[in-house]
């Protein structure tokens, strides 16, 4: 079943070369939980998560709606597919709920642990199938990055480390290859942190890039690792784009022409196409999802393509998964309806609805989590072979962890093997 487009064959040749200094962090898959790609929704209001499964044609079948604590805001599935971990806001300036759930076989879900983190956890991201990266949230105030390590068998939460993350972090993205977690800084000191870890989830060093008079949002990197791009909201005069080019460590330059302008007010969502051709950000403001070509300079320019969801802040978030973009629309506000539009998207950047607007059968859809099952040389269980399985396999050079073949080891036979399936699982 195919939910990935495929890469440019360029970058193959450039990650190979690149291979002897990238090392990846990526931890060993294990077998899925869903059967079939997975899309997962966060209901703010309602307090519940609803499951589809995606068809190849992009589009949905409902599975279920499952309650939550109080507030949920974000949510973040495991690379091997088997838990999701949603994070809660509420009142309490204290801590807030972290609830882990099982995905089951069907893409319905069980939950398995409810905990407490400190507030508030306004982002998560799993770094590897045991350590899931939490933000801690005080607008103003001493914000961090916070590493748990997910104990499956009890199941329980224990925290590894902190690093420090400016004065309001509400956005994480890992690198697709590379032991670097981003987060942002949009208060007083506009800023960019990134990062580094070990697999136990210890941070081993924190570096910052400043962004002038414009503060970043949503921070998404593109799937080969080579750009990150972050949403600047109201900033500036309303319509700009951070874009940086990231090093061989996963360090951060600006990118000649940043910030970007686009014609849609206040972005506020990022998202970047598979094949890292496109960006697709959403607007608060005029509410407008529009397209934009990345050039191989990472440099960003309108398509002209748009969506218009409805009045304003009705976005709740957009995300790539595979051929399709999808967005939610959490409101019913002004136009009757709510819920998750799925897009295919074009090679010149435009997308078209590939179904009505499916209804999460819950209150305000806002966050958007995705899961799709993989193939031996998918290592990191995002759907298809890509640099990111590539730099993995050469990490894993001898040992049995990057094995596609079945003989038990990492050799020339299983490279060549990956190499073969590169580009979306079947």
């Amino acid at each position: 079943m195919k939910v990935a487009s495929f890469y440019r064959s360029s970058r193959v040749l450039a990650v190979l070369v690149l291979a002897g200094t990238l090392t990846g962090g990526l931890a060993a898959p294990v077998a899925a939980q869903s059967d079939e790609p997975t899309v997962f929704i966060v209901n703010n209001v309602s307090d519940e998560i609803t499951t589809f499964t995606m068809n190849e044609d992009g589009t949905m079948n409902f599975i279920g709606t499952y309650p939550t604590s109080d507030g949920p805001m974000a949510a973040a599935v495991t690379p091997d597919g088997a838990y999701l971990a949603v994070t809660h806001g509420t009142g309490n300036s204290q801590v807030e709920a972290l609830q882990v759930f099982q995905v089951n076989n069907d893409a319905s879900l069980t939950m398995v642990l409810d905990t407490l983190v400190p507030d508030s956890p306004m982002a998560a991201v799993w770094l590897n199938d045991e350590i899931l990266a939490v933000t801690e949230t005080d607008v103003g105030g001493d914000n961090y990055a916070h590493t748990w390590f997910y104990d499956r068998d009890t199941p329980d939460l224990t925290l590894v480390d902190s690093a420090h993350t400016g004065s309001f972090n509400t956005s994480l993205a890992k690198h697709p290859a590379l032991d670097v977690l981003y987060a942002q800084d949009s208060w007083t000191y506009y800023a960019v942190h990134w990062l580094t870890y070990d697999d136990d989830g210890g941070f081993t060093s924190s570096n910052t890039i400043g962004t002038g008079s414009h503060f970043p949002l949503k921070l998404c990197v593109t799937q080969a690792g080579d750009f990150l791009y972050a949403a600047c909201g109201i900033s500036g005069d309303g319509h700009r784009v951070l874009g940086f080019r990231v090093d061989a460590l996963g360090g951060l330059t600006a990118l000649t022409g940043s910030p970007f302008h686009s014609p849609g007010q206040s972005p506020a969502h990022v998202t970047p196409s598979r094949d890292g051709a496109f960006l697709f950000v959403g607007h608060g403001t005029d509410a407008t999802v529009r397209s934009f070509t990345i050039n191989a300079e990472g440099a960003l320019a309108a398509t002209g393509y748009m969506f218009d969801v409805g009045m304003q802040g009705s976005i709740g978030d957009v995300k790539v998964f595979g051929d399709y973009l999808l967005v939610t629309d959490e409101t019913t506000a002004g136009d009757g309806v709510a819920g998750l539009y799925s897009f295919l998207i074009h090679e010149n950047g435009s997308f078209t609805l590939v179904a009505d607007i499916y209804d999460t059968d819950g209150v305000r859809p806002e966050a958007i989590a995705t899961w799709a099952p993989g193939c031996p040389a998918d290592f990191d269980g995002d759907g298809d072979v890509d640099t990111a399985d590539l730099l993995f396999l050469l990490g894993a050079w001898g040992t049995p962890d990057g094995d596609v073949d079945g003989d038990n080891d990492t050799d020339t036979a299983d490279l060549l093997a990956l190499l073969g399936a590169w580009g979306p699982c079947a």
